[in-house]
């Protein structure tokens, strides 16, 4: 919330140089952004947290889609749609030492917000480009794959997003952009990592842990967008 703040009081505070004084309409270095939407395909890394534990699914791949619609002054409404190619570890926490882990899988990640962003240079680029940042509300899914040896599932979750990108805006139907934006749910693990072995030796976690943990997920990624004014 404090970093949209920040964002709305610098273009707020930007809008007085967008009026281009001191510039020729044909040497100034702002540029009208004059379409309303843009459909944009994009590619990148997901840098999952695999936990205090180690086995949620970790880093991978991503390909997503991003529909972004212009709502007024430097404001854009975004719905994005993305899929991760993780792999996670699988525990047995039945047993001690190495054979308490039992080998990795391949795990996807499907991950979905729709939020807000909004361009610090407002309804104009600088040079042809175009800083943002945005914020919004989500959920991070494996399709629903079922447990594992341990009991442990990711499942759907709720999800915060949060970032900031960069746009190129050359001119005509196409721009290209770059993004980095953090996914923030939550794991839960199940009462088996707190439980010691039947044979003897230390659980997972100790039996006062807590059963759920915050996990940062950050994506880096670079789109082509398709931008149109209907």
């Amino acid at each position: 919330m404090k970093l949209i703040l920040l964002a709305a009081m610098m273009a707020a505070l930007a809008r007085p140089a967008l009026a281009q004084v001191g510039h020729a309409p044909s040497s100034s270095p702002y540029h009208d952004l004059v379409y309303k939407q843009e459909f944009t395909v994009y590619w990148g890394h997901f840098s999952g947290s695999r936990g205090s534990a180690g086995v949620a699914p970790g880093a991978g791949s991503l390909l997503g889609l991003r529909y972004g619609l212009h709502v007024g002054g430097p404001v854009q409404l975004a719905a994005s749609f993305s899929r991760a190619s993780s792999d996670r570890t699988i525990l047995d926490p039945t047993k001690t030492g190495a054979a308490r882990t039992v080998g990795s899988e391949s795990w996807p990640l499907y991950l979905a917000d729709l939020g807000m962003a909004l361009n610090l240079t407002g309804r104009k680029s600088y040079h042809h480009f175009v800083p943002l940042v945005n914020a919004g509300l989500g959920a991070v899914s494996d399709g629903g794959k079922s447990g594992d040896v341990g009991g442990f599932k990711l499942g759907t979750r709720f999800a915060l997003s949060f970032g900031a990108g960069i746009r190129w805006t050359p001119g005509g139907h196409y721009q290209l952009r770059a993004d980095f934006t953090d996914y923030l749910y939550q794991l839960q693990y199940p009462l088996s990592y707190f439980a010691p072995p039947s044979g003897g030796g230390s659980p997972i976690f100790p039996a006062t842990g807590s059963r759920k943990q915050w996990t940062h997920n950050p994506v880096l990624s670079i789109g082509i967008s398709y931008v149109f004014t209907r």
